[in-house]
C-alpha cells in the first residue's frame, strides 16, 4: 500500500467549492458534474460486481464503498454544507482541507470492513481521528485506491490542527505499517 496527498489543483477557487467539488468526486466519480439518479443503488451495484469479479471491473472510475465520520447530518449534502460551515471558521487557514489517496497493490481488494480499518489507522496516525472526514473505494485503475478528504479544522476547538505536528507524510508509513500488520 502506498500514500498520496493530493495537492489543490486549483488555489483559486474558495474553499467552499473545493469541498463541494471533492465530496462528489470521492462519492461519485463517475458521474462527474451530474447528479446521479440512485447512487446508492448503482453503488451497491458496483460493490457486487466487485466482490464478484474484480479483475472484470468496468474501466470507467466508479466508488463502490464511501462513508463519513464526524458529522450531525445524515445526508451527503447536508454533510457537504456541514464540512463548508466548519471549514469556513478557520479564517486565518486559506486550505483547512487535505486530500490524501491510499492505494493497494494491484490485486490486492479490500473489503468494506478493511477500508474502515484502514480510514481508523490511517486517522489516528495523523491525530485527525475526531476531525470530518469524507472517504470512497475506487476502482478505476488496476489498483483500487481509497481518497480520503479530511477537514483539518477542529470541530469543538475551531482550530486547524497540523495532522502529526506538520509531519503528515512521515506518519503515512506508520499507518500502513500497522493496517499491514493488521491484516
Amino acid at each position: 500500500m502506498i500514500v498520496k496527498k493530493v495537492r489543490n489543483p486549483r488555489r483559486s477557487s474558495s474553499t467552499g467549492v473545493r469541498i463541494t467539488r471533492l465530496a462528489d468526486y470521492i462519492d461519485a466519480p463517475e458521474y462527474g458534474k451530474q447528479q446521479q439518479e440512485n447512487p446508492k443503488t448503482q453503488r451497491i451495484e458496483g460493490l457486487g460486481e466487485y466482490l464478484h469479479n474484480p479483475v472484470n471491473i468496468q474501466s470507467q472510475e466508479k466508488c463502490i464503498y464511501s462513508g463519513a465520520r464526524g458529522f450531525q447530518a445524515k445526508t451527503h449534502a447536508g454533510q457537504k454544507a456541514e464540512m463548508r460551515t466548519l471549514a469556513q471558521e478557520a479564517v486565518r487557514s486559506k486550505d483547512p482541507i487535505n486530500h490524501y489517496v491510499l492505494s493497494w497493490q494491484e490485486g490486492e481488494q479490500p473489503t468494506p470492513k478493511q477500508v474502515e480499518q484502514a480510514v481508523d489507522l490511517f486517522l489516528e496516525e495523523l491525530g485527525l481521528q475526531d476531525h470530518q472526514v469524507f472517504f470512497g473505494l475506487h476502482v478505476d485503475t488496476d489498483n483500487v485506491h481509497l481518497h480520503l478528504m479530511i477537514n483539518r479544522v477542529h470541530p469543538d476547538t475551531l482550530r486547524v490542527i497540523k495532522p502529526n505536528k506538520g509531519f503528515d507524510l512521515e506518519a503515512a508509513p506508520r499507518a500502513i505499517a500497522r493496517f499491514e500488520h493488521a491484516q
